[in-house]
């Protein structure tokens, strides 16, 4: 009686087929692997979590806001605070011209006395930005002559979570969008990696 064929070739024993068939991958074992649901699930877990930087970016950009006091000494700013309602992260900036100071002053009694000895900050610059990072009632007042008492001086207050560090002045910055652009591209950053890393 005759064998059939063996696919390895004639006379090939069983013991011999066994090694080469473990030897030889099938085509099933050739396949390129799927990615497993581990994989899968992480990659989805970063694509979320740069939309949500992102969102919030956008949030924070479309949340402050930017306030212009035209600062003069017939203005009347006693009310100012009151019919403006500023919050952390929104920017105050005074615009005015020669012979104008904006100066912070440290407490309501300096700001009430107009005294200048303890000022914060002083800025001449015809432009002087503020951001605030921090509620509370903050304190402002021009030390050219006897502006300041005759009311070219304000008091704003403001609202919002609380911060460590206080605000600076800044003629012309672009710090509010420098540092919502520092996040977004941290954000974006870490994403990239997360994306990177699982796909």
């Amino acid at each position: 009686m005759r064998m059939p064929a063996s696919p390895f070739g004639r006379g090939v024993s069983a013991s011999r087929r066994l090694q080469l068939q473990s030897f030889y991958p099938t085509p099933l074992q050739l396949r390129a692997p799927l990615p497993s649901i581990a994989c899968a699930r992480m990659s989805a877990l970063a694509k979320a979590l740069v939309a949500l930087v992102a969102m919030a970016a956008v949030a924070e950009l479309a949340a402050a806001k930017n306030h212009t006091i035209r600062w003069s000494a017939s203005g009347n700013y006693g009310d100012w605070s009151a019919s403006n309602a500023v919050s952390v992260g929104d920017s105050v900036v005074f615009t005015y011209g020669p012979p104008h100071t904006v100066d912070e002053l440290p407490s309501e009694a300096d700001y009430t006395a107009c005294s200048f000895a303890g000022a914060v900050s002083s800025d001449s610059t015809g432009s002087t930005a503020f951001t605030f990072d921090r509620p509370g009632t903050r304190y402002f007042a021009c030390a050219t002559g006897s502006h300041c008492a005759g009311g070219q001086k304000v008091a704003i207050t403001v609202s919002g979570a609380s911060s460590q560090s206080p605000a600076t002045p800044k003629g012309n910055s672009a710090a509010p969008m420098a540092g919502i652009a520092a996040k977004l591209a941290l954000g974006l950053g870490v994403g990239a990696a997360l994306l990177a890393a699982f796909n």
